[in-house]
């Protein structure tokens, strides 16, 4: 569909603003089936670490959800430390050193403490609780995490620095930060989330290799005929923002050795994209973006999607996040919620069908 097309059947669709934010819901939702037990339920925000009022608003609603349901697990694709990820020139940060598997960071290596990591992303998170403990964290790097040109050089040589940059992210752990390595598996009973680092989509970077990257999700994916997976990663792998211009044909092609790798994967989780955004790629799988975390774009109108065949099945420039929750035999279901914490859009899964729009519950 040419964008002129695409932007008129948003028209006929009936493009819709709530409060300040603009919204477009090609398909209507249909009648949500009926709720069944929830054996897992997980927060999904991205580009969340910058010290805003919007940051301050969506954690708010995180903190509510979290309250109104037992939450296992967050999920933060990205860009976590605005502008340009932690400080590689802190005295001792030189140390930070990757594993033979260009991976992992050994633990016991003693590195400076930046105090980016409580100001821009833990503190904001003090209310997501669970029976009054801190609620996981689960990240993966982003663009701006690895930032080494421009502004965020560093003064060093840029393969350098954005190495040292996600060696820091990587090595550092707290109650409300995990990120065992670049790449990772997480299993939380029926479903598992392979994280991997995204930056790689659009060239190699840092001594890193896109080839490692398609060799770990290919091993990582080979229980995902029987078990429910998720992609987790900054790119999205298809988007209707203003970064449907990544998508070269360079891009393009990471983007599909990714998804053979990966096999019948149930949706990609993204940030990046400053909205909130449901799409649904050639392949047939759900691409659901929740990047709006501190950042917004409200001049955002997702006037095509970034390649032929993917399609767009809700977006909004409202602030947010979303919830994912997991049921029974296969089953599966997204919640956007906004900042004040109101379900802006809602889908659900059956038996690893794809997620379709649904009218959310009251």
């Amino acid at each position: 569909m040419t964008g002129r097309l695409f932007a008129l059947a948003l028209l006929l669709a009936g493009a819709c603003s709530r409060g300040s934010a603009f919204t477009v819901r090609p398909e209507p939702p249909g009648p949500a089936p009926a709720p069944g037990p929830v054996s897992f339920r997980a927060l999904h925000v991205a580009d969340f670490g910058d010290d805003t009022r919007q940051q301050a608003a969506v954690a708010a609603a995180m903190a509510a959800a979290a309250r109104a349901a037992p939450v296992d697990l967050v999920l933060h694709p990205g860009d976590n430390i605005y502008e340009c990820g932690v400080n590689p020139s802190l005295p001792g940060a030189e140390a930070c050193a990757f594993a033979p598997d260009q991976n992992t960071v050994p633990p016991g290596t003693a590195l400076p403490a930046d105090p980016s990591f409580q100001k821009l992303f833990e503190k904001p998170l003090d209310g997501v609780l669970r029976d009054g403990k801190p609620v996981p964290v689960l990240l993966t790097l982003g663009n701006h995490d690895v930032a080494a040109s421009g502004g965020c050089a560093g003064g060093g040589e840029a393969r350098i620095i954005a190495r040292r940059k996600a060696c820091l992210q990587v090595a550092h752990r707290s109650p409300r930060w995990s990120m065992p390595g670049r790449h990772w598996v997480e299993d939380r009973g029926p479903v598992r989330f392979i994280g991997i680092d995204s930056n790689l989509l659009k060239r190699d970077y840092g001594d890193f290799s896109f080839d490692d990257e398609v060799a770990f999700v290919a091993g990582a994916a080979a229980p995902c005929k029987e078990k429910l997976c998720f992609i987790v990663a900054h790119h999205p792998s298809f988007s209707a923002g203003e970064h449907r211009a990544d998508a070269t044909p360079q891009y393009l092609e990471r983007v599909s050795r990714i998804e053979a790798a990966a096999g019948p994967i149930a949706g990609w989780l993204a940030g990046h994209e400053h909205q909130l955004e449901q799409l649904r790629a050639p392949a047939g799988y759900d691409v659901i973006i929740s990047g709006n975390g501190s950042r917004a774009r409200p001049e955002e109108r997702f006037s095509s999607v970034s390649a032929p065949g993917a399609r767009l099945l809700f977006a909004s420039t409202s602030p947010g996040f979303g919830i994912l929750e997991v049921g029974a035999g296969g089953s599966w279901s997204y919640r956007f919620i906004d900042d004040q914490g109101r379900p802006v859009q809602c889908c659900a899964s059956v038996s690893r069908g794809p997620c379709k729009p649904v009218t959310c519950p009251p």
